[in-house]
Formats: C-alpha cells, structure tokens, sequence
C-alpha cells in the first residue's frame, strides 16, 4: 500500500542594492528575515532558499497539503522539522523543504546550490508509491517564502485604476532579502510625504507605485504612437517620482551610444486579480 496520498494534483506551472542599503539600514533599522525572527539587514551566509516540492490549487488546496505534509514527514531521510506548507496569495497551497544558504558566485554570476540542497532535492524527486509513480519530480530551488506586509490599505490590487506610475523596485540579494519589508516601509515614507503611494508584493520583487489613473493616462495620437498625459508627465517631472528606483538607488542601464542612462519611472497595469499578479 502506499504511503503517500492520492486525492491532489500537482500543478507546476526576476536590480543593484550597494551604498544605498547602508542608507537605508540606518534610517530603517532591522527587518524579519523571512523566519518571524527580527534580524539585520544584512545575512553573513547568502541568501535563504528552500525547495518547492509541490503546489496544488482548489477549494481542497489546504487540507491536500497538509496531508503530503503529514506523510512527508514520516518519510525516511527526511528531517520532519523542515517540513512547511503555505497558502499564499496567487491561490495556491505549497509544500515547502529545507533551509538553504546560497551565494552568487562572483566570478561566474552564477549561484550554485549548496551539497546538501542537491542531496535533498535528488531524494524529494524519488519519493512516490510502489507502481512508480514520484509525486515531487517537479521539485524545484525557490527562494524562502516571505509573507506580505504593509498597511493593506496601501496595496495595490485594492486600487479601481487601470494604472499606476511605477518609481521603485526591491528585490533580494545575497546580502539582503527584506525586499518587502523595505517595499512597505518606502510606501509609507512616500506616504508621509504626501504621495499617494502603493506597494505590490512578486515572488521575487516587490514595486512601489504613485497615482491611480483610468485609460485617459494612455494617449494614442495620429502618428500612431503611445504618449503619457500631462498629468503623468508632471508627476515624472518631481526628482523623487522621475526614476524607477531599485533597491533604494538610481538605476541605471547602458544605452544604444554606450552611455549608462537611469531608467525613468514608467506605468504599469493595477494587478486586480492573481492572474495580472507577476510571479
């Protein structure tokens, strides 16, 4: 007989932070570092990750997860204390694994998985019943899941717009992974500021947004091209509103004569449903 369950379906379906974040931990002080435990900006070993053995959707989504949990941890080789599961907010339940710490390799950009990461994911992929049948083959590495936080009144998806300017971005790095924590908290500063900002929480990144604007924001004109309005331009025209900011500094990319330009702030669509969410 098995030991694994059978009622759920697996279904398996992205700059800089430098001097900026020293800034930035001065004026913020500490934020969670992904576990509920309040802890530096700043993490000595790289960045936490964890693997993703399996995502399932539907109305019975927690307590088909929970029970892969439950067997889970039951299964030799398997240290049942790094078992967890979360129902997030793209309406899907995960069975998560592990703790893992890894660093960007500086010579190659590269960041490859720690020894044990590799050994844990082999054995998760080969687990399964006696026919042969392996419930977690689409395992896979996945930076630590954070949950959301900020002021819910700020978040984006609960904005009646089609859209908003993008200013800023914050991801994570192997020395810094509060990216939401820092995403709120600048929300707030431009709130106390007197913007009418917004946050959007990714995966993998988190934006920070000014305005809430219908279509009209958008101009076609006779040449066929796409223009912003007047009321976009002038907010464009305020130093702090004028780039899209990442992790705190100025970003800046190469242009066609090999001049390094900041990137301006630029709208995007207000996600209003899991589907327009970025992942």
């Amino acid at each position: 007989m098995s030991m694994w369950p059978g009622t759920a379906k697996s279904v398996c379906p992205r700059l800089l932070w430098a001097a900026s974040l020293v800034v930035l931990a001065a004026t913020w002080g500490c934020a969670a570092d992904g576990t509920g435990q309040v802890g530096s900006l700043f993490g000595p070993k790289g960045t936490p990750w964890t693997i993703r053995c399996l995502e399932i959707q539907g109305v019975y989504r927690i307590q088909d997860i929970e029970e892969f949990a439950e067997t889970l941890k039951r299964t030799p080789g398997i240290r049942p204390q790094d078992v967890f599961v979360g129902d997030e907010p793209d309406g899907y339940s995960r069975l998560y694994y592990g703790r893992y710490f890894c660093r960007t390799n500086p010579r190659t950009g590269k960041r490859p998985l720690p020894r044990k990461m590799r050994e844990d994911l082999d054995l998760i992929r080969q687990l399964g019943d006696g026919s042969g049948r392996r419930y977690f083959l689409q395992a896979m590495p996945v930076r630590m899941p954070t949950p959301d936080v900020g002021n819910p009144e700020w978040a984006l998806a609960n904005v009646s717009a089609t859209y908003s300017l993008q200013v800023a971005v914050f991801e994570p790095t192997d020395n810094f992974w509060e990216y939401k924590e820092a995403a709120a908290q600048y929300c707030a500063l431009l709130r106390e500021k007197g913007y009418e900002a917004y946050y959007h929480h990714g995966s993998a990144c988190s934006m920070i947004t000014v305005g809430s604007f219908g279509p009209e924001a958008v101009i076609t004109k006779r040449d066929g091209r796409t223009y912003y309005s007047d009321e976009i331009l002038a907010l464009q025209r305020d130093e702090l509103l004028k780039y899209n900011r990442l992790n705190g500094k100025i970003y800046r990319v190469r242009s066609d004569t090999g001049e390094k330009v900041p990137v301006p702030s630029r709208l995007v669509k207000v996600p209003h449903s899991v589907e327009d969410a970025p992942r």
